[in-house]
C-alpha cells in the first residue's frame, strides 16, 4: 500500500505524489510540539494542585497537624500570660504591701520588650504572623519570669528579715496616753497661722505636760539629737532601716545622743516647748522611704479599745493653729 500524500493533476489528469521541504516539515510538525510541550508544562507546574502524590498528601497532613500544634501552642501561651499576670498582681498587691514595699514599676516588668527577635526569619511565610505571635508570646513570657523571679527573691529576703523589719517598723505611741490632753495640729495640709497661706505640716503634735517621757516607736539608731534651727528646739532623729525614720521636736531633754541604738519603747527624751512653739508639746513625724506619712497609722498598736476611741476623739478635735511647724 502507497504511504505519503497524493495529489491530482489536472493538466496530466493523474495522482501525483506530493514532496515537503524540511521547513515545511518543520512547520507542520511545530503546532503539534508546542501543544504537546504546553501540556506538558502545565502538568509540571499545576498538576500538583489536582493530582496529590502519596509523598505530598503525607506532607500535607504533617503541615496540618503542625498548623494545628502551633495553634493550640499560641492559646497555651496566652493562658500562661494571664497566669503570669495573677502572679504579678499578688506579688505587687499582696506580698508587696504586706511588708510595706512599693509594687514594681511597670517599666521593669515590661524592660526589653522589642518584638521577635528574628523578624526577617519567617517573612516568606504564610503562617508568618502567627509564628511571629508565639515567637513574641515566648520572649514576653521569658522575660516577664526572670523579672518576676528576681522579684520572689526580694519577698523571700523580706521573709527571712520580717522580725527585724518588724522591729524597725513604728508601732507605739511616743507618749502614754494617759499623759495626752489633746492634739495639736494633725497631719496634712494646714493654714499656717503665722505666715498666713496653706502649708504642709508633716507630722501631729501631741500636747501633754512638762517633762513627760517620750517612747522611741522602734528599734533603730539615733541619727540626729540636738537643738536645731528650723523651729523644731531640741530634736531627735531615728534611723530605724527599712526605710523607717522617725522624728521627735521640741524636746525639754534630750536622753540619747547620736550614734546609740535604741529598742522600741526606750525613753529618749522629755517633751518640752523648745524651738518655735506655743506650749509644752511633742512634734512627732513618720518617714517610709523619704516621704512623710500620717503617723496615726503607726500609733495605736498597743492601745487598747478603750485607749484607741480616746485617741481618735482627741485627734478628731485636734487644733490646726497650735504652732507654726
Amino acid at each position: 500500500m502507497a504511504s505519503g500524500k497524493y495529489r491530482f493533476n489536472s493538466s496530466t489528469l493523474l495522482y501525483e505524489k506530493v514532496k515537503y521541504t524540511f521547513r515545511e516539515r518543520v512547520l507542520r510538525v511545530l503546532p503539534f510540539f508546542l501543544l504537546t510541550l504546553g501540556f506538558s508544562l502545565a502538568i509540571l507546574f499545576y498538576g500538583y494542585d489536582f493530582f496529590e502524590s502519596p509523598k505530598i498528601s503525607r506532607l500535607s497532613q504533617e503541615q496540618t497537624q503542625t498548623i494545628l500544634k502551633l495553634r493550640v501552642m499560641s492559646n497555651e501561651l496566652s493562658k500562661f500570660e494571664e497566669v503570669l499576670s495573677d502572679v504579678e498582681y499578688n506579688d505587687d498587691h499582696i506580698y508587696r504591701t504586706y511588708f510595706e514595699v512599693d509594687p514594681l514599676q511597670s517599666s521593669l516588668r515590661n524592660a526589653g520588650f522589642g518584638g521577635s527577635q528574628n523578624p526577617d526569619a519567617f517573612a516568606t511565610s504564610k503562617y508568618r504572623t502567627l509564628v511571629n505571635a508565639i515567637d513574641n508570646s515566648l520572649d514576653r513570657l521569658a522575660k516577664k519570669l526572670v523579672v518576676q523571679s528576681k522579684s520572689y527573691d526580694e519577698v523571700v529576703e523580706m521573709a527571712v528579715t520580717k522580725e527585724k523589719r518588724l522591729a524597725a517598723r513604728p508601732a507605739i505611741q511616743p507618749i502614754s496616753i494617759k499623759e495626752l490632753n489633746h492634739f495639736g495640729s494633725s497631719f496634712g495640709f494646714r493654714f499656717h497661722p503665722i505666715l498666713h497661706y496653706w502649708r504642709m505640716h508633716e507630722g501631729i503634735d501631741l500636747t501633754c505636760p512638762r517633762g513627760t517621757n517620750i517612747f522611741v516607736t522602734a528599734d533603730g539608731v539615733v541619727v540626729e539629737a540636738g537643738y536645731t534651727s528650723g523651729g523644731y528646739g531640741n530634736k531627735i532623729v531615728v534611723n530605724h532601716g527599712y526605710g523607717y525614720e522617725t522624728l521627735y521636736g521640741h524636746c525639754d531633754k534630750i536622753f540619747v545622743k547620736r550614734g546609740d541604738r535604741v529598742k522600741r519603747g526606750d525613753i529618749i527624751g522629755a517633751v518640752g516647748s523648745t524651738g518655735l512653739s506655743a506650749a509644752p508639746h511633742l512634734h512627732y513625724e513618720v518617714h517610709v522611704n523619704g516621704k512623710a506619712v500620717n503617723p496615726i497609722n503607726y500609733y495605736a498598736n498597743d492601745l487598747s479599745a478603750e485607749e484607741y476611741d480616746k485617741m481618735i476623739s482627741l485627734y478628731a478635735n485636734s487644733d490646726p493653729s497650735f504652732d507654726i511647724n
